[in-house]
């Protein structure tokens, strides 16, 4: 009888210098340096028995040393280093800065080891009932100089209170075990990852591990021959970078930060970069992103942003500079974008001045922003984020720089008047371009009116659509470069190009409150009904715009109280109006409404007694005026009747003596 024998054998390709593969039979250790991210998965070959593998994630060198710098070592050279590692320094007391600026995350995706060589997988489950950790795999919260030798699986000693307590220290090793992994036994784990890395659900923190420094080791240990027991597992691993420019405000944890001149030692030009945490990403499990940064200039001084670099993800969205503004708007999808805003006057709300997205390399950069107040604020803001969003497809990089305001502006341009008229080129020509606030009184809107042609009008609630252009098309050519914008607080602005007080054309740019147009009622937080306007580009021209407060008036189903309630009212903008402007000689409605004879008119301002009484005597005056002329009229007719009647009567003599005269002759 002859027996034949038979072996299989499959051949793999593997990169040697990959952890997949150990080069030294008697020292299966991996290093894994560096501040990105990756998976991890076993040895593609066979182990021996009674192996341990040691995988060392450790964040690198440059670095860990690189957070530590002082400003002028980190501004030297940043561009060879990248930006992943400038801190602001600040004087003492406002120095902030975590122990650890990176963190390891770490994922396990699969951990899988072989029943028994001999017995089938499924009966091997059935009658387990421990778990088997013959293969296991562990994971250490910190350095491991030597490959541990615990008493206990879970490395665990009993303290003096018979307390169990993770070993902290045996051997050169001073760490802790914060997971371990065996057949039967997976404390935590993210089994989707392994169906689509680009488009499953991103890995919670509730399904991974977070070290508590920047070094993580794990120990891969097997008892039996992989051949005989196969053991595999994969594992994504990150470098978190928890590194923030500036100090944070509005709460510890979270990625608002501000940057004061105060608190920044040497003036000049400082670079900012966007936050790099994954957790507060799509691919760290977070939907929506905002960020806000502020700069904070001290008296006499201005802000001047250069945005360098902006990435917003796989989103079909550019950005296009306005040559009429000099600002820039966002075209496409805004869900991912960096915005610019501007608090020009101290204690106000903030107003838009810039919209910046990248998707398609198309977008104009760098943007520059100089301010004319002493507040700037950059938002950084991302929705709906997927696991393709991280730190890599939605960034920016930028740079600010204090510098000092050309001339301190003494003139007020706050107004808070129920109306008023403001001439734009009053005052020194570099004080002309700071922005003008109207401040209504309480639960008061404003009508805010200027002569000029409307050059564009932008909505930050209806995106732009990507294919459409800046350029407009005006009834007339506009006379001057100066240009006029007028933005409300939730950001609508208007653009115009302003015309003279006494040209001819009635072209007119009209712009309202906050909700003014709102038809039902708003449930939460009010918007401000201030409105901002800006003249860019100022010149000598005689421009002026007025406002004006108003109410609502009441619904329709209160008819019967709005002369009551709105006793003085603008018809064509269908508001009420104070009664201050009724009738003081200045036209404050577009219709004139308020400067109306029948409103304005002395006699029909009398109580009604009087104009009662002067009515009824207007009337008898009309009677009898009426009666005089009647009878002058008849008498004059009798009269004339009479004459006619003699003259016919003479006419009718004079016959009858002709005749007899010719009758003799």
């Amino acid at each position: 009888m002859q027996h034949a024998t038979f072996l299989q054998v499959s051949v793999k390709f593997v990169d040697l210098q990959s952890p997949t593969y150990a080069k030294s039979k008697r020292i299966c250790e991996f290093w894994l340096r560096g501040t990105g991210h990756g998976v991890l998965q076993n040895p593609q070959h066979s182990l021996a028995p009674n192996t341990t593998c040691l995988y060392h994630l450790q964040v690198g060198i440059h670095h860990r040393k690189f957070g530590i710098q002082n400003w002028a070592e980190s501004v030297q050279g940043t561009e060879a280093r990248s930006l992943d590692a400038i801190n602001i320094p600040r004087r003492s007391g406002a120095f902030s800065t975590s122990p650890t600026r990176f963190k390891v995350w770490i994922s396990v995706m699969k951990f899988e080891l072989a029943s028994p060589f001999g017995t089938v997988d499924d009966q091997q489950l059935q009658f387990q009932t421990k778990e088997d950790c013959s293969g296991m795999l562990r994971i250490w919260d910190g350095p491991l100089r030597e490959v541990p030798v615990c008493k206990d699986i879970d490395c665990l000693t009993v303290d003096k209170d018979g307390h169990q307590r993770p070993m902290v220290r045996f051997g050169q090793n001073s760490t802790n075990v914060i997971a371990r992994f065996c057949r039967g036994s997976v404390p935590r784990s993210c089994d989707h990852g392994m169906l689509n890395m680009s488009s499953s659900r991103p890995c919670t923190l509730s399904e991974s591990f977070v070290s508590s420094s920047d070094f993580v080791t794990l120990e891969l240990k097997t008892t039996e021959s992989t051949v005989l027991r196969p053991l595999q597992f994969a594992l994504k691993y990150e470098f978190v970078d928890f590194l923030q420019d500036g100090v944070p405000f509005a709460g510890e944890h979270d990625c608002n930060r501000r940057f004061s001149s105060s608190q920044i030692e040497k003036k000049g030009v400082h670079p900012v970069r966007s936050v790099r945490n994954i957790f507060l990403f799509g691919r760290g499990g977070a939907k929506h992103l905002h960020c806000i940064y502020r700069f904070e200039a001290q008296r006499g001084e201005r802000i001047r942003l250069e945005v360098t670099r902006a990435m917003t993800g796989n989103r079909t969205c550019d950005s296009r500079v306005d040559p009429d503004t000099g600002r820039s708007y966002c075209f496409g999808d805004p869900s991912a974008k960096i915005e610019i805003f501007e608090r020009p006057w101290h204690e106000s709300i903030v107003f838009p001045r810039g919209c910046i997205c990248n998707s398609t390399n198309r977008s104009f950069l760098p943007i520059v922003f100089s301010s004319t107040g002493r507040e700037v604020e950059i938002h950084f803001s991302a929705g709906n984020m997927t696991a393709l969003d991280d730190p890599d497809t939605l960034n920016f990089e930028a740079t600010f720089e204090f510098i000092k305001a050309p001339v301190i502006c003494k003139d007020v341009r706050r107004k808070n008047a129920v109306t008023g008229i403001v001439k734009l080129s009053a005052g020194e020509m570099e004080c002309r371009n700071r922005p003008w606030l109207i401040e209504p009184s309480h639960e008061k809107y404003l009508y805010v009116r200027l002569r000029g042609l409307l050059l564009r009008k932008n909505n930050p609630a209806v995106p732009l659509e990507y294919n459409t252009s800046l350029s407009t098309v005006t009834p007339i050519r506009c006379p001057t470069k100066a240009r006029v914008v007028i933005t409300n607080s939730e950001g609508v602005s208007v653009t115009a190009c302003p015309l003279p007080d006494d040209t001819s054309h009635r072209h007119v740019v009209e712009v309202f409150s906050a909700g003014w147009t709102r038809k039902h009622p708003h449930f939460g937080i009010e918007p401000s009904k201030v409105i901002s306007v800006e003249f860019l580009q100022p010149d000598n021209g005689a421009y002026s715009f007025s406002w004006l407060e108003l109410t609502k008036r009441p619904a329709k189903s209160f008819a019967l109280t709005v002369a009551e309630e709105c006793p003085f009212q603008c018809p064509d903008l269908n508001a009420c109006v104070n009664e201050s402007i009724w009738c003081d000689g200045i036209a404050q409605c577009p219709s004139g409404e308020d400067e109306s004879f029948t409103h304005c008119s002395a006699l029909l301002q009398l109580p009604a007694e009087i104009l009662a009484g002067f009515s009824v005597l207007l009337l008898l005056l009309c009677c009898g005026l009426t009666a005089y002329l009647y009878r002058k009229i008849r008498r004059n007719c009798r009269r004339t009747s009479v004459l006619q009647t003699r003259l016919k009567s003479l006419s009718s003599m004079d016959t009858a003596v002709f005749d007899e005269k010719e009758v003799i002759c």
